[in-house]
């Protein structure tokens, strides 16, 4: 926006040096002054180069959804945490095992002459198994084991009946806690967890994609303010110079002074000075609104860009509170994280408990002439094992496991505390944008009126001038204002859909103006 109290200044300056140059001159000697001549004005593209293709909002925003870093980043910690409930319920499925394993074993000495074959040869084994285990953990914390082995053993001691000798066993053991560790709801709270951590994500997900749009929003105004910014620029400019080379038009035929050429040279200056201004402004925010697309070659130009049909300005605090709390993706996120805390509490909490575990398990072995009679004769087997027994253990003091509860419950009841804060952030920028929003519209309807008086008095002041009614100054004087009053208008235009753009932020419905299925 122009700044008045710079070019008052520049003007001001001017017209010192103009006096004291004046003075200077009369107090030296008596002489007509020069013809003033226009300075040359600045050379500058006045329409830089542009797509003159339209440029939608909608069309900035599809494009962003689809590049932005933002929102790709966003997309994969959703991945992420899909993956991270895969990998916690993956604890329940089962584990193939399976070992092949051989021995040979040789004694260092002959033992005895008469036990071995060939006369007394050192002590020989040669073993080999193959043995196949499934595993399965249970969602009540215990463990399931299964074993099916086949071995062949073979020694050169006469005293073996079978030689060599085939084995088959056959086993289920079990295993489980009864104290800590135990219950399905101890088991299946970190699946919980992480389902409550796909949640936050695509909240999260949620957020940035609203925040996206908000930015493209923002950046597109600002554009359209930008560009309607130079050409007012432009338009400043050539008023300024139309009055300068009517000044000194009228100072060659004495109706002015070289006081009101000095005036008029310097509002041209300042003019150019704001218009080159205005270019950067412009084209910072092109490359901004490139940015915010996800556009990364800054090649392709910007299109004509334009204020979209403006939405509906009849606003409530009650729908839009409303809307916030159950679109709104930030109030969510802690509830959600809130139930995550609560469920570490509970295991926190049943850390506290003595380790307490049973184990059980039987089993069928056969001893057999080859693999075929081994693995058949194995059911129900001619022999049998089985076991069975407890273990406890508790550490003293119990004092690292209460801690941790501790900080579990604290962890949850600060996230409590952080829900009822954001809850109330919330209240707060929602009655803060339903009043921007209310007075962008009143400050619209001002500004345009502002405008309109602005030109009137710039229309008058401006034939006084031509009626030399009036000095260059006045005039210059109602041309800024003028200037101001149209920046202005644009300002209060865009500072209306700034408004709603973050209201419909905090309500969740850009999704639904711009079609986004986040599903």
């Amino acid at each position: 926006m122009p700044r008045p109290f710079s070019r008052a200044l520049a003007i001001a300056c001017a017209l010192s040096l103009a006096v004291f140059g004046e003075a200077r001159a009369q107090g030296t000697r008596a002489a007509t002054p020069p013809n003033p001549v226009a300075p040359q004005p600045i050379v500058t593209d006045a329409t830089p180069t542009q797509s003159t293709q339209p440029l939608t909002l909608e069309e900035c925003v599809a494009q962003a959804l689809a590049k932005n870093f933002a929102v790709q980043i966003s997309n994969y910690s959703v991945d992420s945490a899909k993956a991270a409930v895969i990998i916690a319920s993956a604890t329940y499925d089962p584990t193939l095992g399976v070992v092949w394993q051989k021995a040979v074993s040789q004694a260092p000495t002959i033992i005895n002459l008469t036990n071995t074959v060939g006369s007394g040869a050192k002590p020989l084994t040669n073993d080999q198994s193959t043995t196949a285990t499934l595993t399965q953990n249970v969602i009540t914390g215990g463990t399931v084991t299964g074993t099916y082995d086949l071995g062949r053993n073979y020694t050169n001691s006469l005293q073996s009946l079978f030689n060599p000798q085939y084995d088959g066993t056959v086993a289920i053991n079990v295993t489980q806690p009864l104290l800590q560790g135990a219950g399905t709801a101890y088991a299946r709270a970190l699946i919980q967890i992480q389902k409550l951590g796909v949640g936050i994500a695509n909240l999260n997900f949620k957020s940035t994609v609203l925040t996206t749009i908000l930015n493209v929003e923002t950046a597109y105004y600002n554009l359209v303010y930008a560009r309607r910014n130079y050409i007012v620029s432009q338009s400043n400019v050539t008023l300024a110079q139309t009055n300068l080379d009517e000044t000194v038009t009228k100072r060659q035929t004495g109706v002015l002074t070289d006081l009101d050429v000095v005036t008029a040279q310097a509002g041209l200056a300042s003019a150019q000075n704001l218009l080159i201004t205005a270019r950067q402004s412009m084209e910072n925010a092109e490359d901004i609104l490139f940015e915010s697309m996800g556009e990364r070659e800054f090649r392709t130009a910007v299109g004509v860009v334009s204020f979209p049909p403006l939405p509906s300005t009849d606003v409530s605090f009650f729908v839009s509170y409303k809307l916030a709390r159950d679109n709104g993706p930030n109030l969510a996120i802690a509830q959600s994280m809130i139930e995550q805390l609560k469920l570490q509490a509970l295991r926190a909490k049943d850390a506290n408990l003595p380790q307490l575990n049973v184990t059980g398990g039987a089993g069928w072995t056969d001893t057999e002439h080859s693999y075929g009679s081994a693995n058949n004769n194995l059911w129900p087997g001619p022999g049998y094992n089985w076991n069975a027994g407890a273990s406890f253990s508790i550490p003293i003091g119990m004092r690292a496991t209460r801690a941790a509860y501790r900080q579990a419950k604290d962890a949850m009841n600060s996230e409590q505390v952080t829900y009822d804060q954001t809850d109330q952030q919330l209240i707060v920028q929602v009655r803060t944008d339903v009043r921007a929003v209310s007075a962008a519209v009143e400050s619209v309807t001002a500004a345009d009126q502002a405008e309109q008086l602005s030109q009137k008095q710039y229309d008058l002041q401006k034939a006084k001038f031509d009626a030399g009614l009036a000095t260059t100054y006045d005039t210059l004087q109602a041309q800024i204002t003028l200037e101001q009053a149209r920046v202005a208008a644009i300002q209060a235009e865009v500072n209306l859909r700034l408004a709603i753009a973050n209201l419909h932020f905090l309500e969740g419905s850009s999704l639904d103006t711009y079609h986004v299925n986040l599903k």
